[in-house]
This record gives C-alpha cells, sequence and structure tokens, in this order.
C-alpha cells in the first residue's frame, strides 16, 4: 500500500470515529432527562372506554381536577394522580344520579400505569398488562360543566422529580406491602399512628385520631404515587402519615427504615414496619368505599359504628 493509500485510509478512519460517537451523542439523553418520561397532561381530555366489561362503550372525562365515568344511571366522580414516569391511579370519591360510589369499578382499581400509544391512552395494571383503552371521544355531555383548561400550576404539579439521596436504596413494591409505624415520638393517643400499605395497590392510614385511604403504587426507581383519599376531620395532636404517603413522590430505604419524601427530595417522614400484635383490643372503623375506601383502627371507646368497606 503506497503512503498516500495509508493517509486516506487513516483519514477515513478518523471520519468514521467521529461520525459514530455523533450518533451516539444524539441517540443519549440530555442531562436531567430521562428515557422513560411521559406527559400527564395529555391525559386530560374526553375518552371512551373500550376493553373494561362494566364501562365499555362509556365516556370517561378526565379533567384537571377529577375523573368522570359516565353511566345510564348519571355519573362517577373520582380523584386522580399521574406522574411523568407513566404511573396512574383513580379513586372513586362520590356519585350522581343512581349509581353506587360502593360498587367496584374493576378498571380503575386494577389500574396502576398508563402508556400514551398513537393518540389512545392504555392503562396498566402493575404487572404491565392492559386493563382498558380510552380512545379519544367527542364533546363531554355537560360542556357546561366541565372544564379542561390546563394551566401552568397543573403543568408544574408533574415537574419530574429529584432523585433519592446516594445513601438511600430504592424501595420495591414487595418490601412495602404491610403496616407501618412513624419512628421516634411519644404518641398520646391509644391507637397509635400507622400505614397500612396492602398488595392489591390500597392503602389505609390513622394518624392518632383521623382515617383515610387511597391508592399507592412505586416503580423500580423509587418512585411512588399515592391518591389522597377523603379523611375524617378530628383535630388532636397527630402524626399525619397518610398525607406523607399522599405527598410523597419518592420511597427509599436508610436500612430498615422507610424514608417518604416529597418531589424536591426534601424528607417527608420516616417509618419501621410495626411489629406483630399479639392481641387487638380495638375495633374496626372503616369508612364505606365510596369515601376513599378508609380503612382504620380506633380505639374502643371511639365515636362511630363499624363500617366496612368491602
Amino acid at each position: 500500500m503506497s503512503e498516500l493509500s495509508r493517509r486516506w485510509t487513516g483519514t477515513l478512519v478518523i471520519v468514521l470515529a467521529v461520525a459514530l460517537a455523533g450518533c451516539a451523542a444524539q441517540r443519549t439523553a440530555a442531562p436531567g432527562s430521562r428515557p422513560d418520561v411521559s406527559d400527564p397532561t395529555r391525559l386530560v381530555g374526553m375518552w371512551k372506554v373500550t376493553g373494561a366489561v362494566a364501562d365499555n362503550g362509556n365516556i370517561v372525562g378526565l379533567t384537571p381536577s377529577e375523573l368522570i365515568i359516565y353511566r345510564p344511571c348519571g355519573e362517577l366522580m373520582a380523584a386522580w394522580n399521574a406522574d411523568v414516569h407513566g404511573s396512574f391511579l383513580g379513586d372513586i370519591s362520590g356519585s350522581s344520579g343512581d349509581c353506587d360510589p360502593l360498587a367496584p369499578v374493576a378498571w380503575l382499581e386494577k389500574t396502576a400505569a398508563y402508556r400514551l400509544e398513537d393518540g389512545n391512552a392504555a392503562l396498566l395494571d402493575v404487572e404491565g398488562r392492559t386493563v382498558a383503552l380510552l380512545v379519544p371521544a367527542s364533546e363531554p355531555p355537560r360542556p357546561d360543566r366541565e372544564s379542561f383548561a390546563i394551566t401552568d400550576e397543573f403543568r408544574r404539579s408533574f415537574a419530574d422529580t429529584a432523585t433519592l439521596p446516594s445513601n438511600l436504596r430504592p424501595a420495591g413494591r414487595a418490601e412495602l406491602v404491610g403496616r407501618w409505624v412513624p419512628v421516634g415520638g411519644v404518641q398520646a393517643s391509644p391507637k397509635p399512628a400507622h400505614l397500612e400499605l396492602r398488595g392489591d395497590g390500597r392503602y389505609a392510614a390513622w394518624d392518632g385520631c383521623n382515617g383515610s385511604g387511597g391508592g399507592w403504587t412505586v416503580k423500580p426507581a423509587g418512585t411512588v404515587l399515592a391518591t389522597a383519599g377523603v379523611s375524617t376531620l378530628i383535630g388532636c395532636d397527630n402524626v399525619p402519615v397518610g398525607q406523607w404517603l399522599s405527598s410523597a413522590r419518592l420511597a427509599g430505604f436508610d436500612g430498615e427504615t422507610l424514608v417518604l419524601f416529597d418531589p424536591q427530595a426534601a424528607e417527608l417522614g420516616r417509618l419501621r414496619r410495626a411489629k406483630p400484635a399479639a392481641s387487638s383490643t380495638g375495633r374496626s372503623n372503616s369508612v364505606t368505599r365510596g369515601e376513599a375506601h378508609v380503612s382504620a383502627s380506633v380505639p374502643s371507646n371511639g365515636s362511630g359504628g363499624d363500617r366496612s368497606a368491602d
């Protein structure tokens, strides 16, 4: 090979190397971005439910403030929450007409995630299986009431979260299931505050005098999402464990201690796994399914009768 040929060959190798490096840089996500980021604001609108037996063909309205299922009997209203990592939760909180807010809405209760595809929204369970498909629908049945305006504040509410502190490991779904109690402090309530995370994606919280509940889910990186269910409103010196969870966007473990963080990675609270109780002297007080599936244990001298959520 001549000297000139060797020079051209060397030049070609360098050019190819630079070109490949440039392609790789284009494929690499920009600093601070994540490849699994979705836009929850695209869920706002009118949708037709397909693939769900109970509501197949029915219309669902997703406004910035609530989720509405339109049925022949009337309407079911639900709180909903989502994040940029594909998590989605909905929680029935009321009804109109003859619709029963206590009746299970299986597809909504199973939904833990969403995926936007070809203008549709696929609702997924915790295993990633499709529960229902939402396809675009026409104008809302009640255009005088629903507002689909997306404000800057609404957009900011879905801003990507910070990351867990490096000394914590992300919390996984399996190890979160169970009962948790706040770390430290002395609680005056006969029934101390606790947080019960169920394997079916529901939770029940008791802050010392008020019960609350809703849905919860977590991603492998420790990003957590929960709905804020209806709560009783008794004033007391409490530990707001339910509010910790509904405000949390990150969950990690510091050793055996569960730590919850807000979207800016500010610590909300710490919990430890509760020791199994040898016996129970209280009674169960459960707010109905239509009141956000609240379930809490209250002292035997507490007010209110027994009401089952299931």
